[in-house]
């Protein structure tokens, strides 16, 4: 009932904040840092392609300088001594020009081998020069490599030096830990400036929001101190004002779902007694009834059906006010029971007026077992057929018909029907549709023993040809 659900707790305002090893700021500062890093990745194996790419044609140039000092000489040679001094400062081992329409110039300190890898840089694309700088960084020690391309001061001659790859590696190396440092840098600072605005932006908020319903959790109903709702307009503003809507609306039904169970307990207590005396009266009006005054045996009969009345009204609030039973299957015969709902009815009829008419029609095409509660339907259709008596019907017919997983039974009566105003509410407590006598909960009782069963009842129709009311089970049948 709504009473159990207040917790006397304290407050989550006066609990320690609480705030997770890994939260949520982290992970995004994580996120970040990991997608810069990669960023970063992508573009540092281009920038790694062009930088040995831009070293090796700084080397075709510098050899260029120095074959081009063999056209100073008058038999294109220059001594050993001069070959060294001009390619050290090339930095390279051997270089070959070749020009159209003019003679080879070769200066050799070590000579090109057949096995000796060769790059073409005129031939070579972006992904294989990744892929040369790739592999170039992988390896150890010194290996020499012959490289071919073109030189700015002669455009239409081809240039072929043999260089030692050691120097460029170092120089790669270096390069790339001065790129890996500057993406932790603006890896670091990014994440630093995504942390604050994070931080202010949204995780505060919802740190806050995440303690208002925690506190909210603990105690629903207890009012407390609320946080002034914020000004955002955006996702996180929506998010706050809705919740606090929602907060009012709750701790509204709740109270009055409180207030509804004390008086409910209240008029338990209340209902246990006026049996207990009706049952008294209804003693004393049996003994009216033995009278010997004629006048006094004439209102008997009114003054029976009157407690009868009120001691109905009285079960029926304390069968509502109970919480919805728990089934007890067994195998039964659906048949037999409807037939002994009938001979109940038109046995209530009898007593009440012994020219009432009351015809309950059993139209179950067999005998049809099924597994559910037989006290429980039982009450499920005396409270339907009760009602369809006291509407005004005069006979009652009763069918069932498989619909798929479920079985589908109809209680359909021959009276005037419900009244448009009435079908909005019908399944609600204290609906009488303007009936005399009925406390208005046959059909709240008979909707919460439906649904017990895991099943649904339902106004299949009505008209002035009669109503038609029908509830499924799950159709368990032997």
């Amino acid at each position: 009932m709504a009473a159990d659900i207040t917790i006397h707790a304290p407050s989550a305002r006066q609990a320690t904040r609480f705030v997770p090893a890994f939260g949520l700021t982290w992970r995004i500062m994580g996120l970040v840092v990991a997608a810069i890093m990669a960023a970063e990745m992508l573009l540092f194996l281009p920038m790694i392609g062009r930088f040995r790419m831009a070293h090796l044609e700084q080397l075709i140039e510098s050899g260029t300088l120095a074959a081009l000092a063999l056209d100073a000489t008058p038999d294109n040679m220059v001594t050993e001594d001069v070959k060294r001094t001009l390619l050290n400062n090339a930095r390279v081992d051997a270089v070959v020009l070749i020009e159209p329409n003019r003679p080879k110039r070769a200066l050799l300190n070590i000579l090109p081998r057949p096995d000796m890898p060769t790059f073409n840089l005129k031939e070579r694309g972006a992904i294989g020069l990744i892929w040369d700088a790739l592999v170039a960084m992988a390896r150890d020690g010194s290996y020499y490599i012959r490289v071919g391309g073109e030189s700015m001061r002669l455009p239409h001659a081809m240039v072929w030096i043999v260089v030692d790859e050691l120097p460029i590696r170092i120089a790669m190396y270096a390069y790339a830990g001065r790129m890996l440092m500057l993406s932790a840098i603006v890896a670091a600072f990014t994440a630093s400036l995504l942390f604050l605005a994070l931080r202010w932006l949204v995780i505060r908020p919802l740190q806050d929001l995440s303690e208002d319903m925690t506190a909210f959790r603990r105690a629903p109903e207890e009012l407390g101190r609320e946080r002034p709702t914020s000004g955002r307009d955006d996702e996180i503003g929506i998010v706050d004002r809705e919740f606090r809507n929602l907060q009012r609306e709750l701790r509204a039904s709740l109270r009055q779902k409180s207030r509804l169970a004390e008086i409910g307990a209240a008029s338990n207590k209340i209902n246990h007694d006026l049996r207990n005396m009706l049952s008294t009266a209804r003693l004393l009006s049996d003994r009216l009834a033995q009278s010997d005054d004629e006048r006094t045996r004439k209102f008997a009969p009114t003054i029976l059906r009157t407690i009868d009345r009120a001691t109905r009204l009285a079960s029926e609030a304390i069968e509502y006010v109970r919480d919805r039973p728990t089934p007890r299957l067994t195998w039964f015969d659906l048949s037999d029971l409807v037939d002994e709902v009938g001979v109940a009815l038109q046995e209530q009829g009898e007593e009440s007026d012994p020219n009432l008419l009351r015809n309950w029609i059993n139209a179950l095409e067999c005998e049809r077992r099924l597994q559910a509660d037989r006290d429980l339907l039982y009450r499920v259709f005396t409270n339907l057929g009760r009602n369809a008596f006291e509407a005004g019907a005069t006979t009652v017919t009763i069918t069932a018909q498989d619909e798929g997983p479920c079985l589908a039974v109809d209680v359909a009566d021959n009276g005037v029907g419900i009244p448009p105003e009435v079908m909005a509410q019908l399944f609600r407590p204290f609906t009488t549709g303007g009936r005399a006598g009925g406390a208005g909960l046959g059909l709240a009782i008979a909707r919460d023993l439906v649904q017990a069963h895991s099943g649904e009842i339902m106004l299949n129709a009505t008209g002035p040809q009669g109503t038609t009311f029908r509830f499924t089970l799950p159709s368990a049948i032997a």
